[in-house]
């Protein structure tokens, strides 16, 4: 889940992300804009690790470290911690659904791309580095944080926009699928990359690497600088070696203009195709419970188990490997059972996953209480029965939330009409980002109102469930025409 909105696979994790990046890939495919000159095939390499450099951000920090220090040492308080970083995470995801469908008219405009890439670059690699400043027990101050952590979330959604719009000009045609998902692999690849140096490098090291004080959380403090140096990294490349899409006529009032009226448009057409429409809106339900489930993982490890740091970057490693195999069972499980089954099989999944998640506190599991001597039992890095227990459930629910995008995505494709795939990925692109601040919101709220973590993240059961249920009656069917009948 690396490349998502904190949902997509570790693979994909955030937020709308996930989803948006999938539709991106299946809408670049079908672009007006794609050229008879594609990039070099260096070029194309390049095009695919600035894709995947993203990645690193959404896991060190949305997912896996920096979320799991703010909630529980930057506010020593965890309660309170998982509010507040439930209520940047919304402000965070709303920003992107009032920005996206502006910057997609933009990029479907086509123009020139890197100039928005560099504008990206320029705002997210300071705000990453600027994590640094979050102190243990921090007081003033806390607003520029949390406005740091704005600034790379808009770096990682908005930037993701703009590099899979390069996508038809950098590919051959029949490349298009194959250098997406090299994106993606990349994208697995540099978080496990990040991962093992973090282990080696602070995790387990006598020596911490570049004198960094490990009781002082420089290292939990220093991921936001890892991440900007890797977008900086391989974003240089690309500028040097990828060539930029070409410019256009359109200016871009006049592009905004016309994306958002051919986005108002297609919405207006959508009604012609009720099947269609149940299930746009059954994935915005459950996506909203992928998304709970990955953006708060390591705020209810950290603050309900007490788990460190090197167990968290642990199972973010193993999450990386999970989510992998999953990309590969999701397409062997679609040509088993057929692609909806299949999607309600992962939501469910993960849904049970929620529930085992909320059944969790360092002397419980399942909602049994265990004897003390069970519930501590010395065993390794993950000991007692909880840890176990979370530890396993947490990469089924990786398992269950990459093979649910997958099988998604390739839903979307089969019941979209055949001559408005573009349009219809688009609103599917759209969907994930619209709604993407209402399931960190809903945390917030009720974990403040109940005092409790537990009941904060059960919000996602009540997403999945819906989710869950509005799919049973979606067809798996070609759509029919306007003219034939509802779809």
């Amino acid at each position: 889940m690396t490349q998502a909105r904190s949902a997509e696979p570790l693979a994909v994790a955030g937020g709308a992300a996930a989803s948006s990046d999938d539709a991106a890939a299946g809408a670049a495919a079908h672009s007006p804009h794609a050229t008879t000159q594609p990039a070099s095939l260096i070029g194309q390499i390049a095009w695919a690790a600035c894709d995947g450099a993203r990645s690193p951000y959404n896991v060190l920090v949305n997912i896996f470290v920096f979320a799991a220090y703010f909630s529980t040492v930057v506010i020593p308080d965890p309660v309170r911690g998982q509010t507040v970083w439930s209520f940047v995470s919304s402000g965070a995801a709303l920003l992107v659904a009032v920005g996206a469908p502006v910057l997609g008219a933009i990029a479907d405009a086509g123009g020139r791309r890197k100039p928005w890439l560099v504008g990206c670059l320029l705002l997210g690699a300071p705000s990453m580095a600027a994590l640094w400043f979050a102190t243990p027990h921090m007081g003033s101050g806390l607003a520029w944080v949390m406005l740091a952590l704005v600034g790379g979330t808009l770096c990682f959604e908005y930037s993701n926009v703009f590099c899979s719009a390069m996508l038809p000009n950098v590919s051959p045609p029949g490349r298009i699928g194959f250098l997406s998902g090299l994106g993606f692999s990349l994208g697995n690849f540099f978080g496990i990359i990040l991962f093992l140096f973090y282990l080696y490098a602070w995790g387990q090291s006598a020596h911490p690497l570049f004198g960094l004080d490990v009781a002082a959380h420089e290292p939990e403090r220093a991921v936001g600088i890892l991440a900007a140096i890797w977008l900086v990294l391989f974003y240089i490349p690309m500028f040097i070696l990828t060539p930029d899409s070409p410019a256009t006529s359109r200016n871009i009032p006049q592009a905004v203009r016309d994306g958002l009226a051919s986005l108002i448009h297609t919405l207006g057409r959508l009604r012609s195709y009720r099947n269609t429409s149940v299930f746009l809106i059954a994935r915005l339900l459950y996506n909203e419970g992928f998304v709970v489930m990955m953006l708060f993982t390591s705020v209810v490890a950290a603050g309900v188990l007490h788990w460190t740091p090197p167990m968290l970057v642990a199972m973010g490693l193993l999450n990386s490997v999970v989510a992998t195999i999953s990309g590969l069972f999701a397409g062997w499980l679609d040509h088993r059972v057929g692609t909806k089954t299949a999607t309600m099989l992962f939501v469910a999944g993960c849904l049970i996953a929620n529930v085992v998640v909320c059944s969790l506190t360092p002397d419980t599991a399942f909602f049994v209480k265990l004897h003390a001597g069970t519930a501590a039992h010395a065993g390794g890095l993950f000991p007692g029965v909880p840890n176990k227990v979370f530890l396993v459930t947490q990469n089924l629910m990786a398992f269950f939330v990459t093979g649910g995008l997958a099988t998604s995505r390739t839903l979307m494709a089969k019941l979209s009409p055949r001559d408005m795939l573009n349009e219809f990925f688009g609103l599917y692109a759209v969907s994930g980002n619209a709604t993407s601040f209402v399931g960190p919101l809903a945390i917030g709220i009720v974990t403040a109102a109940f005092a409790s973590q537990r009941a904060g993240v059960a919000v996602g059961i009540v997403f999945l469930l819906a989710g869950l249920l509005l799919m049973i009656p979606v067809r798996q069917s070609e759509p029919s025409p306007p003219s034939g009948g509802r779809g």
